[in-house]
């Protein structure tokens, strides 16, 4: 069984900032509405919901699911724990080198 640190694990739930992870690398469809970044719902398929930069949360109010970035591509990719952290792993390696980083939605990790 493969075991990552808490560290690893950290920088993936809170330095990949969601809004990037929905828009760009999972390509869900998405949308701003009154202000808020919303995103289609990979379980129920609606629209009422929201991320919170903040938090590096998303949620759906309809099925009243929160998500952080390892829940989104486990949900959304069908993988397993392990599988979704290799490829946030080298996602994450490709937002430090500078592809598909959007720096309206970076949250980089403190120095």
């Amino acid at each position: 069984m493969k075991r990552f640190t808490q560290n690893e694990l950290f920088e993936l739930r809170n330095y990949i900032p969601i809004n990037a992870l929905i828009e760009y690398r999972l390509k869900m469809p998405a949308k701003l509405s009154e202000g808020h970044f919303r995103f289609l719902c990979p379980l129920c398929g609606e629209f009422q919901t929201a991320t919170n930069p903040k938090t590096n949360l998303a949620r759906c109010f309809r099925c009243e699911k929160n998500f952080n970035t390892i829940d989104m591509v486990m949900t959304c990719e069908n993988t397993s724990f392990v599988e979704t952290i290799n490829t946030l792993k080298a996602y994450r390696q490709k937002l430090k080198q500078g592809a598909g980083f959007n720096p309206l939605v970076s949250r980089e990790a403190p120095k």
